[in-house]
């Protein structure tokens, strides 16, 4: 394909796209639309990719699997923190591979800093190269213009010029005679319906959304596939570019010259502070083995509970492990091995800084444990507790990378750890194992913290719903869990209504919640916004004869255990 027409073909592609995406975001719920407009993305990618003959890293391909998870998870889950991780991580993996995806470099053997570059470079260059595709597509008309048979050419031209000079005139003209507006309406109504645009309606608004879907998916195009520095693909003959099959066979050397720190350690002074650290952390150690396995005796001592003691140090446990792979991957750069003594020495103390670590891990792990059966379950205490659990992940491909078995297998083991964080809070389910996990403390006799059920998303919907059916009627508790669902179903019957007229903002999750809400609606009470209040500070007071003040702050114990 020769460059300018390939900027065409991009251009057109943006312009399609733009329309695509005001039929399928303006107005509308995000849903299914989302993850159908990321993959035809993706798809126009690789398509003119190949029609351009721009050879494709394959070994870069498997960033592609993540991202359409995360894309799909979007039409999945209804909590509004999951689904933002969601697009984030749709748009972070798509500027990564958008850098790498027609280089020679491969991507799981790049340090971190080149990622963040990737990310930053895409997000900045994005919008220049949709100017240079644009720019290269006039010229294109320009050069078609001049030659014989170059009336398709002249047409493209010329609707180019026409379209906004009659929009311009018939919003101004539909503006002065409504009349007239309605004539044009109904002239245009196929159109409208199939773009879902209302003519001579939210204009501004809808060009430029239509402009910056058209903006991004032809600069990703033309910055994706860095076309500019091959003038002509079809006339100068191509330089031969390696197999396509032979770049997931090449052996990956690193032959890259190596950054010399400006700041040196020698390895006395690295095993001084190595050595220090493991001598404190083998301290603390003895001391989470006296507490966690020392019974409640050891506890009795300090006047300490399990719920205070675990409630204390938590997150400075966090902080410390965070730090001491900082402080790890510092030493491994700065420190001079100038022997294989030295080296010897160097990883016997990370090991061992990374084994002590571990066990603080679980300390820490053991301490939201029992925080959270002692005070209940929240999104920060299950995010926290999540992401410490990759965290250890992360310290195993540190030591991976002291041993030196692969090139930049920690920058790896970063991407993979986050990815696999946010994997696992979409597999969880978070709201609604938040709901499971604080109502089954309640079936134990726990107090029930209300405040906080009341903002979970419809992806708690189950669970409450099963606790309002199992809940004696007249209690607290059923009282409350009826007005949640209540408003519940009150939110999502006017979704569920638009999705079934535009089925683009098709939501599995808030669909599932709203289909069982609507099986039992007839037993449902009427939602009382006077006995709902959404604020999480307010007060309850229990010498109220009503519910007046809502259930914001309510900590009920299980009738059954009082």
């Amino acid at each position: 394909m020769e460059r300018r027409t390939f900027a065409v073909a991009a251009v057109i592609a943006g312009v399609v796209m733009g329309l695509l995406g005001n039929m399928l975001f303006y107005g509308r719920e995000i849903g299914i639309s989302f993850p159908i407009y990321i993959l035809l993305s993706v798809a126009l990618v690789l398509i003119l990719g190949r029609a351009a003959r721009r050879p494709v890293n394959r070994r870069n391909l498997w960033v592609l699997l993540p991202l359409a998870f995360f894309a799909v998870m979007v039409a999945v889950r209804a909590d509004s923190l999951i689904l933002t991780l969601n697009v984030l991580s749709v748009l972070t993996l798509g500027a990564i591979g958008l850098y790498y995806l027609p280089t020679k470099q491969a991507m799981d053997t790049e340090p971190l800093g080149e990622h963040t570059k990737g990310v930053i470079e895409a997000g900045i260059l994005v919008m220049p190269a949709a100017l240079a595709e644009t720019l290269e597509a006039w010229a294109w008309l320009r050069e078609k213009r001049h030659q014989r048979g170059g009336v398709l050419a002249a047409v493209v031209r010329g609707g180019v010029f026409a379209l906004p000079v009659v929009l311009v005139f018939a919003v101004l003209l539909g503006s002065a005679d409504a009349v007239f507006a309605s004539y044009v309406n109904q002239a245009f109504d196929g159109v409208r319906r199939a773009l879902g645009i209302e003519f001579l309606g939210d204009t501004m608004t809808r060009t430029l959304m239509i402009a910056g879907f058209g903006i991004a998916v032809t600069g990703s195009l033309g910055y994706g596939l860095r076309l500019q520095a091959a003038p002509v693909l079809a006339v100068v003959p191509p330089v031969r570019q390696p197999d396509e099959d032979s770049v997931d066979e090449t052996v990956i050397v690193d032959d890259k010259p190596k950054a010399k720190p400006g700041f040196k350690l020698s390895m006395v002074e690295s095993s001084i502070i190595m050595g220090s650290v493991v001598a404190l952390f083998a301290a603390f150690v003895v001391v989470q083995f006296a507490y966690f396995f020392g019974g409640e005796r050891t506890l009795e001592m300090s006047n300490l509970s399990y719920a205070q003691y675990a409630r204390r140090g938590f997150f400075e446990l966090v902080a410390v492990s965070v730090m001491t792979l900082g402080l790890s991957l510092i030493l491994d750069h700065v420190s001079v091995r100038q022997s294989k003594r030295e080296n010897t020495v160097f990883r016997v103390l990370a090991l061992l800084i990374v084994g002590l670590t571990s066990i603080m891990l679980v300390s820490a792990s053991q301490r939201m444990w029992l925080y959270e059966e002692a005070f209940g379950f929240t999104q920060l205490r299950v995010y926290t507790h999540v992401f410490m659990l990759w965290l250890g992940v992360l310290f195993g491909f540190f030591v991976l990378a002291v041993f030196r078995l692969r090139m930049n297998i920690f920058s790896l083991g970063v991407v993979l750890a986050i990815i696999g964080y946010l994997v696992t809070l979409n597999v969880m389910n978070v709201d609604r194992y938040i709901a499971e996990r604080n109502i089954a403390r309640y079936h134990d006799g726990q107090e029930l913290d209300i405040a906080f059920l009341n903002i979970l998303s419809p992806d708690a919907v189950e669970p409450i719903l099963a606790l309002w059916q199992e809940s004696g009627e007249g209690t607290e508790v059923h009282t409350w869990s009826g007005q949640w669902l209540a408003k519940q179903l009150n939110t999502l019957s006017p979704e569920v209504k638009q999705t079934g007229q535009l089925p683009f903002s098709l939501n599995f999750s808030r669909m599932d919640a709203w289909l069982m809400l609507d099986r039992v609606s007839r037993q449902l009470p009427a939602y009382d916004p006077s006995l709902y209040w959404g604020s999480y500070y307010s007060s309850y007071s229990e010498s109220r004869s009503d519910y007046g003040s809502g259930w914001d702050a309510v900590s009920t114990a299980s009738p059954g255990s009082r």
